[in-house]
């Protein structure tokens, strides 16, 4: 999820419900800076359907949160935190013996640098990682709307490798 809608690790634990639009293909939320609190970021095709699938699996929980915990121990403690995505993310990368300078924000690096390589709009990509923009025509007087969002969500394509 991560690597294809550019959320913070933390942030991402933090993904209510009732901020998911899986008919408008939406999710509010982010944390942190003026630009990424409560910004709107289009649900890429390549993981609707596994947002639905944890959409649907937190309903059966009673969750309140779009990711949870199901291999916790403690059952009435499903939320996804930081430290549990730390924790996970660490036994993953051992285990797959990876370089120990992989990090959690790794996906969201690779988010970044997927866009920048599919040639989506500069502006698209601090508005969906809830970056800071400078500039002040587009930061004041330029309007977006989500449909010119999702388009440039939707420039990101998986290449096939060659050979």
């Amino acid at each position: 999820i991560q690597c294809y809608s550019g959320w913070r690790p933390q942030e991402l634990g933090l993904i209510k419900l009732e901020n998911v639009d899986i008919y408008n293909d939406i999710i509010k939320g982010g944390i942190k800076t003026k630009a990424g609190k409560d910004r709107i970021v289009p649900i890429h095709p390549k993981i609707k359907q596994l947002i639905i699938n944890k959409y649907n699996e937190a309903k059966q929980l009673n969750s309140e949160y779009l990711i949870n915990c199901t291999d916790s121990q403690v059952a009435t403690n499903l939320r996804l935190t930081y430290d549990k995505y730390m924790n996970r993310f660490i036994k993953i990368r051992n285990n797959l013996h990876l370089n120990k300078q992989h990090r959690a924000h790794d996906g969201r690096m690779h988010f970044v640098t997927m866009a920048k390589n599919s040639n989506v709009d500069e502006y698209a990509i601090k508005y969906i990682v809830g970056h800071n923009i400078t500039d002040i025509t587009e930061r004041v007087y330029t309007k977006r709307n989500i449909e010119w969002l999702k388009n440039e969500m939707n420039k990101i394509k998986k290449k096939k490798k060659i050979g």
